[in-house]
């Protein structure tokens, strides 16, 4: 039994529509979910090494970071320092335990350095210089 053109076309139409209707439905899900943001830039100031009573290497005074849980950088990094001057990166262990990160000084020449390599979200983070402590800094977390 051949169907009239017009309800064939109708059809058409209507598997269109619902095609829409569900490509238009996508983003409106991915928008619920939150996406990963870029990087984060936060200023704050150096802080000054030292060790606490059980003779462990401490950051003392400055400002201490917390790597985003939601961001998309996987490293520490200095954004914005004094050209010249070396930086050190410091990741919090846990029970009193700081430890400078595996890149040791780095010269600050302009742009941005890598301090600590692949930091996972939620560890405090540090920075410490050759000038001392208390130096305005911006770091991309």
């Amino acid at each position: 039994m051949r169907m009239p053109r017009r309800l064939v076309t109708g059809a058409a139409a209507l598997g269109l529509i619902g095609g829409v209707t569900a490509v238009a439905a996508a983003p409106a899900d991915a928008a619920a979910k939150p996406a990963a943001a870029a990087c984060v830039f936060v200023n704050g100031t150096t802080s000054q090494q030292g060790t606490n009573v059980h003779g462990l290497p401490e950051i003392f005074g400055g400002t201490t970071f917390t790597k985003p849980t939601t961001t998309t950088c996987h490293d520490f990094n200095l954004w914005s320092g004094r050209v010249g001057v070396s930086y050190e990166g410091w990741l919090y262990y846990g029970n009193g335990n700081w430890g400078a990160c595996t890149a040791g000084y780095v010269r600050y020449s302009g742009g941005s350095i890598v301090l600590c390599s692949d930091v996972l979200p939620g560890t405090l983070e540090a920075v410490t210089s050759t000038s001392g402590s208390g130096q305005g800094i911006e770091i991309e977390d």
